[in-house]
Order: C-alpha cells, then sequence, then structure tokens
C-alpha cells in the first residue's frame, strides 16, 4: 500500500480534487443545505489537505516561510469565510480552515522537535490549545489528524484505520465518509507536477467571495 511505483496522483492532482470536493461542499452548503450528497462528497477534501501539509512539510526547504504563507492566507480568508458561511464581516465563533492547516503545520514543527531533540512538549500543548480556542474549522480533530499523517507517513495501513478514528469520534459517522480521501493518497507517488501553488492558496477565499455574491445578489 501507498507503492509510490505505482502511484498515478502526484500532489497537484491530489490538490485537484481536494479544491474540487470543497468546492462542490461550500455549494451544497449555501445553496442546497437539504441535500446531502454534495456534502458527502465535500467529506474528502479536508483529509487531503491534512496529508498535503505533511508532504509539504517534508519537501519544503524553508519550514518558516511556509506556515508564514499559511497564517497570511488564513488572515486573508476570514472574511470571505464568515460571509460565505455566516453573513457576517466577522464572526469571532468560527474561524477559516487555513488557521487550522497553519496550527497542524505549527504541530508538526513542535514533533519534530520532540523527535530529534526531546524538547517542545509545551509548545505542542500551546498549539492543541489554541486549536481549541480559536474555533478554528475542525477545531482539535483537524490538527490531530494532521499530526496523525505525519506519524503514520510509513505505516499506511495504521493511517487508514486512525483516519477513521479521528474522524468519527471528533466529527461523528457523516465525516467517515472522508476515508473515501484514502484513496488518491493510497495512490500519491511523491511528485508534485505542475507548480501553481498560489493558485491553490487564492482558491480558498476567492471561491468563497464568489459563492457568498452570488448568494446575495442572483
Amino acid at each position: 500500500m501507498n507503492n509510490k511505483s505505482f502511484g498515478i496522483f502526484n500532489s497537484f492532482l491530489l490538490k485537484v480534487i481536494a479544491i474540487i470536493s470543497m468546492l462542490i461542499d461550500h455549494v451544497g452548503y449555501i445553496f442546497f443545505p437539504n441535500e446531502p450528497t454534495f456534502r458527502m462528497i465535500g467529506r474528502l477534501a479536508f483529509p487531503i489537505f491534512c496529508f498535503l501539509i505533511v508532504e509539504g512539510f517534508h519537501h519544503t526547504r524553508n519550514h518558516l516561510n511556509y506556515l508564514i504563507r499559511l497564517s497570511i492566507f488564513a488572515l486573508l480568508s476570514e472574511i470571505p469565510f464568515d460571509l460565505a458561511f455566516y453573513g457576517k464581516i466577522f464572526d469571532l465563533q468560527h474561524q477559516n480552515v487555513f488557521i487550522t492547516l497553519a496550527l497542524g503545520l505549527a504541530s508538526i514543527f513542535c514533533l519534530e522537535e520532540m523527535n530529534t531533540q526531546r524538547r517542545f512538549t509545551i509548545p505542542f500543548v500551546l498549539v492543541i490549545m489554541a486549536a481549541y480556542f480559536s474555533h478554528c474549522d475542525y477545531g482539535i480533530g483537524g490538527v490531530l489528524l494532521i499530526c496523525m499523517f505525519y506519524l503514520t507517513r510509513k505505516t499506511p495501513w495504521t493511517r487508514l484505520f486512525l483516519c477513521g478514528l479521528i474522524l468519527y469520534l471528533f466529527f461523528g459517522s457523516f465525516e467517515l465518509y472522508g476515508i473515501a480521501a484514502m484513496i488518491p493518497i493510497t495512490f500519491y507517488n511523491g511528485k508534485r507536477g505542475p507548480n501553481i501553488k498560489m493558485f491553490f492558496y487564492w482558491f480558498y477565499p476567492v471561491h468563497l467571495l464568489i459563492l457568498y455574491a452570488i448568494a446575495v445578489y442572483l
């Protein structure tokens, strides 16, 4: 399982799958709230994004710049996120998923240091607390899912089991549709593909603004 010599999905294709499923999920949430099919398809997105955060950590030369980039887009995405889902300019009770991804990346930094230097235990706990108190999308469960992908990178069967366990324990049975994301993840070949990463960063806030504009003005 996860034999890269047989992998057909590079990181570019995984990102395409993730943003398409995310778009379907958001369209369903905003325009078709009583049709669960949209949300079921959308469950694929977050596990793939979590997996890609870990792969990005292992392939990015400058980890700090990676974290800064995620944090910048977390700030840029907050107003579009709140407008699209809550109809407000700013909602303190709900924060966008870029914050979750940034905290997940920060947690990987801590785990790496804990593994090599036997330190950073307290910062790791602080990151988990930040995920709870910030009310970010997917919260603590989302950060732990990223940690799980980091810790099980070489044990795919364990990763499959723990992915389902975390999804169920933190988010309920409906989120188990996200296990389907393990299919393209399993056949990931470790390659990057076309380098248009800024498109994927900008897609999140821009598509939320477009969906909000459609909902309000059409």
